[in-house]
């Protein structure tokens, strides 16, 4: 899986949803692509006074770039937001996220978690189409 087979399955899904939903989404890598690039310490001065500019942000562009990049720091997490839960938002749909480390809150990962370990028990030839056997009979319980 990636960040743009993900975003396609997404957009399709988010077309085919007739009533406004909340979408529950963990925080893994290929959800959770920021919607504009942020400020790091990695980026240009030139990038940094671009960035502050078109946020309408008070500085001075005589300014080292590392005192830019403190005063980009202390506004950034109001434009830290991601790609998909704005195009979400703006279909009519909320995404909510679930914490790190939290996925007790994700009914699917205690299934799967509950899955992969009743083919751990019963898996005792290891071969692939033993597992699948043990992952149909799973999947109709």
């Amino acid at each position: 899986m990636n960040s743009e087979v993900f975003k396609n399955w997404f957009l399709d899904l988010l077309r085919v949803l007739d009533k406004t939903c909340v979408i529950v989404m963990d925080n893994a890598s290929y959800h959770s692509a920021y919607a504009e690039k942020i400020l790091s310490t990695k980026t240009k001065k030139v990038d940094i006074l671009a960035w502050l500019l078109n946020k309408n942000i008070p500085h001075n562009a005589t300014k080292t770039r590392p005192e830019l990049l403190n005063i980009g720091n202390e506004h950034k997490e109001k434009y830290r937001g991601y790609e998909l839960d704005q195009i979400a938002y703006q279909m009519g749909h909320e995404v909510v996220r679930i914490h790190l480390y939290h996925c007790q809150y994700n009914p699917i990962e205690l299934i799967w978690a509950q899955v992969k370990g009743q083919i751990i028990y019963r898996n005792k030839t290891f071969k692939i189409k033993d597992v699948r056997k043990f992952l149909d009979e799973a999947q109709r319980c």
